[in-house]
């Protein structure tokens, strides 16, 4: 098959050049913008099933909208000991509410879908012509009945799902901004040492929604720095602003992940030609890798998104980066591979066509049985649970079998059109010498350094590995071993939260600082539950006593629990702030305080209106953290005790919100990585098995590189550690995941060329020489690949998310570790070890074959008596 391809490139390479041209250009004419058909978030990618999800979706049916995303503006004085003066909650009432007002009534209209307006908490239709008034119903006050108060019965005339409507002004303006002046909220927008206030502006946008881009732009350009009211020296002397919120966190987290696309497609295109340059010292070959996967890269991110905007796969925001990465640092290893045989093969020929069809021949099928490997333990990806691993596995996997086709076609042809000069200012000259393998001997480093000092290096290595094999087998293991036992003693001590991955520069994190330094650590994000319950009505006072005992019940626990406050159509603004109701005015007051706070708390929509009532929970703790999943797993079991004492047994209890989404993505997550982990093994083992035919060998080839996983996962958590022992909450959770399926797969891409040379002059050579000679003939063409592939994983340490740097480190740390450790040390010292117990054992054998072999001398019959006596005296 490659020879065929080898004459196909050798006479169409300009046929081949343009059909790759003129793909690049097409798709990108064609292509639907990416970020048209990429999706942002990462609870969106939670199975239907999840918990999360499932709540989610009964919210959104029970108040027509979707869980809302806020805009959180901070006004704090610090320098103050009574906190904030008078003059500025006159401030934020008379001139910032006023104008974050207008902001997001300008805003809403292109916020909306089509047909809906927003009301804060309560959605309601622009067309009331389609509805109509029920009849009024009768007062009730048994339990279970809802009451009728100010409020009326809509339904459409098709007798659709109901629903219950405060009476309101209809030309009263929406009120989109809360503040510390809210009826129903605002006592809880002001910190308990008054040095801070809250403004809370609810969107009807997801918080990773492009469209709050803009809003929240106009926001940062009236409260920033040299804003228009600092302009206008309208904010008060000494008082400051700061933004948050999930949509800024959201905005922050967009354009971060577009800052790092941007920087890591620079850093490798940088990195890559240098370590080119300086490797081989041709400035034209490496043009030749870099361009091949220059155009391979666009033209499968141009295919990825054409199948999205199809249907046909789904994307994450962000996978283009894990693509080019990957691609630049597999790709530029087979173009490599490729060069150096076209190298070796040109020397022979000195004819650019046939050497580029002998090459292809010779390697090509070393290239896609090392891209194999690769690919097939990526493509496992494909069988996790969490959509973004899912679509990593098609889209990683997809780009590369069209880098390997690139490198197989496109290369080649250029290496065609180029012959020697591909190699200028050092000229390929003409030999007659003739070597073979899947591995060329020529070493690119040489062509840097003094060959004879490369050969005199490997020869040292090889020497020395032969003669004390077991001890530094040992040495080396013993040496790794510690950062092993860091990664299981680390083990589980990851970060989900979605502030920790941003750099503390950028304006959502300060605002989260600032809102942490004044309010409960939960307040940026209350676990939040839904109960429903077919049985009963939430808008009854008797339903709400037995609510408001639960509440309590949870109040007298609240240590425990590690509970800031509760809110509920019981207690609407929390503990402290709802009335007691022991007097009759307080009662008077408590009843109209839950009439205003039954939209917010009790569902107004559907079949279920009603039936559905919202409990938030503002916990003590960071909801992102460890801590966080463990105590909202300990409250929601409580609460569901609580709930079968306190209200009927058909009662259900769902979770919502950040801390149950997070809580959910660790579950599945933890469930991919041992499912994903173990199929990745499986696989590679089984394509090692096939390629090298020897099953004890392979299983120790697997075995060293899992090793070199635990080392390197150890590393990477005590480096960032050591970074910032005070507030390293642990490594982003996505990096125990990829890291395993990328190193493990490019760890035995190596192997695949170290194992198949050891065997190609163990053919030449006895066993144990077989095995020194194929580690010096790979050791320079791997270890440039090897340099070259870190190189272009370290890129992603220029990204601004955390995430991507912790990636990038401990890729490019493994992949080196590997490149100079396990493949020179570990694998030819335990094959030198087992190929010497072989002979050991064959010798052993061979002298007991030898011994039974041998005839035995016959043993005389003893003298009689008579004959010994004469013998004796003779």
């Amino acid at each position: 098959m490659f020879a065929a391809l080898g004459r196909i490139v050798r006479h169409f390479f300009p046929i081949l050049i343009v059909l790759w041209l003129v793909g690049l250009i097409g798709l990108k004419s064609l292509a639907p913008p990416w970020k048209s058909v990429v999706e942002t978030g990462e609870l969106n990618f939670l199975p239907p099933d999840a918990p999360s999800r499932v709540a989610t979706r009964l919210y959104e049916e029970c108040w027509q909208q979707p869980v809302a995303s806020t805009i959180v503006i901070v006004v704090q004085r610090e320098g103050r000991a009574e906190g904030l003066l008078e003059s500025d909650f006159e401030f934020v009432r008379d001139v910032l509410k006023p104008e974050l007002q207008r902001i997001v009534a300008e805003e809403m209209p292109r916020l909306l879908a089509p047909g809906r307006r927003f009301s804060g908490s309560l959605p309601q239709t622009h067309d009331e012509s389609e509805q109509e008034p029920r009849p009024p119903e009768k007062n009730r006050s048994a339990a279970g009945e809802r009451p009728v108060g100010a409020e009326r019965a809509v339904g459409d005339k098709a007798g659709g799902p109901s629903r219950r409507e405060p009476v309101a002004d209809e030309a009263e303006p929406i009120q989109y901004v809360r503040a510390f002046d809210d009826p129903s909220v605002g006592k809880l927008l002001i910190s308990e040492s008054r040095k801070a206030t809250l403004l809370i502006i609810d969107l009807p946008t997801g918080f990773r929604d492009e469209k709050n881009g803009p809003l929240i732009d106009r926001i940062e350009e009236l409260i920033g720095p040299a804003g228009t009211l600092e302009r206008a020296n309208r904010i008060p002397p000494g008082l400051e602003l700061f933004i948050s919120g999930s949509a800024t966190v959201g905005r922050d987290m967009i354009r971060a992940m577009a800052e790092s696309s941007r920087s890591t497609e620079l850093w490798t295109f940088i990195l890559v030609i240098t370590l080119l340059v300086v490797i081989y010292r041709a400035p034209f070959l490496a043009v030749i890798p870099l361009f091949t996967v220059f155009v391979a890269v666009g033209v499968a991110l141009g295919l990825l998104a054409l199948m999205a905007g199809w249907g046909w796969l789904g994307l994450f925001d962000g996978i283009e980066v894990y693509i080019t990465v990957l691609a630049y640092g597999a790709g530029v290893d087979y173009c490599l591979f490729l060069i150096a045989r076209f190298r070796e093969e040109f020397r022979k020929r000195h004819d650019s066509g046939a050497a580029v069809e002998r090459a292809i021949e010779r390697v090509g099928a070393a290239i896609t049985a090392s891209a194999g490997t690769v690919i097939c333990g990526i493509a496992m990806l494909c069988f996790a649970e969490f959509g973004k691993f899912r679509e990593a596995g098609y889209g990683i996997t997809f780009g590369l079998l069209v880098v390997l086709l690139a490198a197989l076609t496109l290369a080649p042809a250029l290496m065609r059109v180029s012959g020697r000069f591909a190699f200028w200012p050092r000229m390929v000259q003409p030999t007659g010498i003739d070597r073979r393998g899947w591995v060329q001997p020529q070493r690119p480093l040489m062509v840097w350094v003094d060959e004879a000092a490369v050969e005199r290096l490997w020869d040292w290595i090889g020497r020395n590995v032969l003669a004390r094999p077991v001890t530094i087998w040992l040495v080396t293991v013993g040496l790794m071993l510690p950062f092993a036992v860091a990664c299981v003693w680390f083990w589980g001590t990851l970060t989900y939260g979605l502030i920790s991955e941003l750099p503390a520069s950028k304006p959502s994190v300060k605002g989260a600082r600032a809102i942490q330094r004044h309010f409960p650590p939960g307040v940026i994000g209350p676990a939040r539950f839904l109960i429903e319950s077919p049985s009963i009505d939430f808008t009854s006072p008797q339903v709400q006593k037995q609510l408001e005992e639960l509440c309590l019940a949870l109040r007298a626990e609240k240590e425990r629990l590690a509970l800031a406050d509760v809110r509920s159509i019981a207690f609407p603004l929390g503990f402290e702030a709802t009335p007691e109701g022991r007097t009759l005015q307080e009662r008077l007051r408590l009843r109209i305080m839950r009439k205003r706070a039954e939209p917010f708390y009790v569902a107004p929509y559907g079949p279920k209106a009603g039936h559905v009532t919202l409990l938030e929970c503002v916990m003590s703790e960071d909801p992102f953290s460890r801590y966080g999943i463990e105590r909202i797993t300990q409250l929601e079991g409580r609460l569901r005790e609580l709930s079968q004492r306190h209200l009927p047994d058909s009662t259900r209890l769902y979770a919502l919100g950040p801390t149950a989404g997070i809580r959910d993505l660790k579950n599945v997550t933890d469930r991919d990585q041992i499912r994903v982990n173990s199929l990745v093994l499986l696989v590679v083992y089984l394509i090692l098995v096939a390629l090298l035919r020897t099953p004890g060998v392979c299983l120790y080839l697997i075995a060293s590189v899992f090793f070199s996983y635990l080392v390197t996962l150890g590393v990477t958590f005590l480096v960032f550690y050591a970074l910032d022992p005070a507030g390293f909450a642990g490594l982003d959770w996505k990096v125990p995941m990829f890291l395993f399926t990328i190193l493990v797969a490019v760890g035995e891409d190596y192997n695949i060329f170290l194992m198949s040379r050891i065997h190609e002059e163990q053919e030449r050579h006895d066993e144990v020489t077989g095995v020194i000679e194929g580690l010096k003939r790979t050791g320079s063409i791997i270890s440039s690949c090897g340099i070259i592939m870190a190189g272009t994983f370290a890129s992603l340490i220029s990204g601004t998310l955390a995430g991507l740097r912790q990636l990038g480190f401990a890729l490019a740390f493994g992949v080196l570790l590997d490149t100079f450790v396990v493949r020179p040390i570990l694998v030819p010292t335990w094959l030198l070890m087992w190929a010497k117990l072989r002979q050991g054992a064959a010798e052993a054998t061979a002298v007991q074959v030898v011994a039974r072999s041998e005839p035995v001398a016959a043993v005389p019959d003893p003298p009689e008596d008579g004959e010994s006596a004469a013998a004796s005296g003779s």
